[in-house]
């Protein structure tokens, strides 16, 4: 009787990162719900982009956002645990309150 065949497979060595990817609808307000690590967070994708069909990848440092259908980049976002929304990193943060001058401090403009 022979000995039982040994086949010796290739070590396959894993890619740094591990992806996590999943399909979803940008709701009306142009905004994303994602659970990471047993946390819900919430992602700004922009209003000119809802109900966009997208798909999401996700590894541990950074969240992207690409359009399903055309596979633009929507958004990019850097993960922090810490916070519950993550805005899109893409775009300017906007006006920030205290970095403008005060428009409405003009006697005739009241």
């Amino acid at each position: 009787m022979s000995k039982p065949r040994v086949i010796v497979l290739p070590v396959v060595r894993r890619d740094q990162h591990d992806w996590r990817i999943r399909h979803d609808r940008v709701d009306r307000l142009g905004k994303l719900a994602l659970r990471r690590a047993g946390r819900m967070h919430h992602l700004g994708i922009g209003i000119d982009h809802a109900r966009t069909p997208v798909l999401i990848l996700t590894d541990d440092t950074s969240v992207t956002v690409s359009d399903h259908t055309t596979g633009e980049v929507l958004s990019t976002h850097t993960v922090d645990p810490t916070r519950t929304y993550w805005r899109n990193n893409d775009r300017s943060p906007g006006r920030w309150p205290g970095l403008l001058p005060d428009v409405n401090d003009d006697a005739e403009h009241l």
